[in-house]
Formats: structure tokens, C-alpha cells, sequence
């Protein structure tokens, strides 16, 4: 008896590490299984119920290996104290673990089964991206025929608007040229003779070029006398913007033009229409502004001599 009790004791080391073996199996086994979850879940969204069922199963046997590890608790505590004791608890452990081993081939098969059945979800899952899949290529071969056919129709509406766009520079440009022309005319003699200047030298498109520096410069119309020079720059549609690039280039007019070196240049625009605020602009920069209405009828602005920016 004494022989079986203590071959009992040399064997519980080994079984309580072989319990504790199976313990850390079954926990990865329960981690295996959240993961497969998981994977399932993200895979496909039809199997809450299965996930549900699943999760019970999870916490029963959680608690179940709860319940394990407390015993072994018990039985190391025992052990302490007693070892007939020890002995006779081991002979419980030891049902208890045959307990146990039956439970886990049980859950084996059934994590087999589930194993099964996600092969197959996966399987299903994959099948169904494929068609997707397939079924995208082929939206993508439609749009892309679309995209052409789109791209082949705004192509035309190109090769139109170009057109248009350059039937309206012809007829921008012969509005500006019409401009010129009156500008350099005898007819806008008073209107600068009121403002204090008289005025009788006069040209159109001048252009001059400084091939050291790769510059150009252009003015539209030009008039003069033995003391001041007025540069004018003529649009249809004068913007603020516009007014600030012919004062760029009016800062560089005498390297252009030495001739005029030693008289005074004065600025202006004439635009059939101003936007707003481009003329306010102008006068405050100190250029002469012209009007033109549809008469061909040519107004300066009342002219602050004081004001009058010299160039």
C-alpha cells in the first residue's frame, strides 16, 4: 500500500505537467480558434449567428479551464498538508483528467468541424471576389469605351472652341486696330489739348527689341511733342492685372526707346470697357485713362497733374 501511495506522489509531478501541457495546448487552441474567427468574420458578414453560437462555446470553455486550474490549485495546497490526502485527491485529479481528455477530443471534433465548415466559407468567399472581380474588369472595359468616345467628343468641342476662339481674336483684334487708328487720328487732338497737352507727333505699333537681353517690347500707339511723350496701351477689356503688366512695361520704355530720353513719358489706356475697379486703379498708379464708347467716341478722365506718374 505504502509502495502505491508513494509511486502515487513520484507520478504527480508528471501529472500535473502534463495537465498543465494540455492546459497551455487547449489555450492556444482556443487562441487558434479566436483567430480563425476573427478571419472569419472579416471574410464574410452571413455567419453572425455561427459567431454567436461560437462565442458561447468560447466562454464555457473558458470557464471550464478556469475550473481546471483552480482545482490543480486545490490539489497543490493539499499536497502540503497531507500526503495520504495527496494521494487520494490524486486519484480524483486522475478522473478528472480522463474527464478532460474526453472533453478535449470532443472540442478537437468540433474544431475540426468548424475548421471544416471556414474552409469552405472561404472557399465561397473567394469564389464570390472572383466573380466580383470579373464582373469589374468587364465595367472597366465598358467605362474605358465611354472615356473614349467621351474623350473623342470633347476632342470635336476642342477643334470647335479654338475655332470660335480664334474667329473672336480676329474680331478683337480688328476692334483694337479701329482703336489705334482713332487714338493717332487728329480727331483726339482736343481731347488731350484740354488736359494741358498739345500734341502732334504720333505712331502705331511700334516695336522695339534689345537682343543683348533677349527683350521685346510693343506699344499700340504713341504720342508726342518737343517736351512729353504718351505711350498709350489699347485693349477691348482692360482688367487690373493687365494695368499692372503695361506698367512693368512703361518702367522699361526709355531703354527701349533712347530717343525720348530726355522728355517726360506719361501712360495711358484706352479700353472700350474697364472691369472693376481697373480704372480707379490706374488713376491712383498715375495714368491717363481713355474711354471709348460705341460711337468711337474718345473721353479722358479729368487728369490730376499732381497726381500724373512720370515714367
Amino acid at each position: 500500500m505504502n509502495n502505491e501511495i508513494l509511486q502515487k506522489e513520484f507520478d504527480m509531478p508528471q501529472l500535473r505537467q502534463m495537465v498543465l501541457d494540455n492546459t497551455e495546448k487547449i489555450k492556444k487552441n482556443e487562441l487558434a480558434i479566436n483567430k480563425m474567427r476573427m478571419e472569419a468574420v472579416e471574410q464574410t458578414r452571413k455567419n453572425s449567428e455561427r459567431d454567436e453560437n461560437f462565442e458561447n462555446f468560447h466562454k464555457e470553455h473558458y470557464q471550464y479551464l478556469k475550473s481546471i486550474n483552480e482545482t490543480l490549485d486545490r490539489i497543490a495546497l493539499l499536497s502540503e498538508t497531507s500526503r495520504i490526502e495527496q494521494a487520494k485527491r490524486s486519484r480524483e485529479l486522475d478522473e478528472q483528467f480522463k474527464e478532460t481528455d474526453r472533453r478535449i477530443k470532443e472540442n478537437s471534433e468540433q474544431l475540426k468541424g468548424m475548421y471544416v465548415e471556414t474552409k469552405e466559407m472561404f472557399a465561397e468567399t473567394n469564389r464570390q471576389v472572383k466573380e466580383m472581380f470579373a464582373e469589374t474588369k468587364e465595367m472597366f472595359a465598358e467605362t474605358k469605351e465611354q472615356v473614349k468616345g467621351m474623350f473623342a467628343e470633347t476632342k470635336v468641342m476642342f477643334a470647335d472652341t479654338n475655332e470660335s476662339i480664334r474667329r473672336i481674336s480676329v474680331e478683337f483684334l480688328g476692334v483694337t486696330g479701329h482703336i489705334v487708328e482713332g487714338l493717332v487720328s487728329s480727331s483726339t487732338v482736343n481731347i488731350f489739348k484740354k488736359a494741358g497737352y498739345d500734341l502732334h507727333n504720333s505712331g502705331k505699333n511700334l516695336k522695339r527689341e534689345l537682343p543683348s537681353e533677349n527683350k521685346k517690347i510693343e506699344v499700340d500707339a504713341l504720342l508726342s511733342n518737343e517736351r512729353v511723350v504718351i505711350p498709350v496701351e489699347v485693349k477691348a477689356h482692360f482688367t487690373k492685372k493687365k494695368v499692372k503688366r503695361f506698367i512693368r512695361k512703361m518702367e522699361m520704355f526709355k531703354k527701349f526707346f533712347p530717343e525720348y530720353a530726355d522728355k517726360e513719358v506719361v501712360a495711358a489706356i484706352a479700353a472700350i470697357h474697364y472691369e472693376a475697379n481697373a480704372d480707379t486703379f490706374a488713376h491712383d498708379e498715375g495714368l491717363l485713362v481713355i474711354r471709348v464708347n460705341s460711337n468711337d467716341i474718345f473721353s479722358l478722365d479729368p487728369v490730376d497733374e499732381s497726381k500724373l506718374r512720370k515714367f
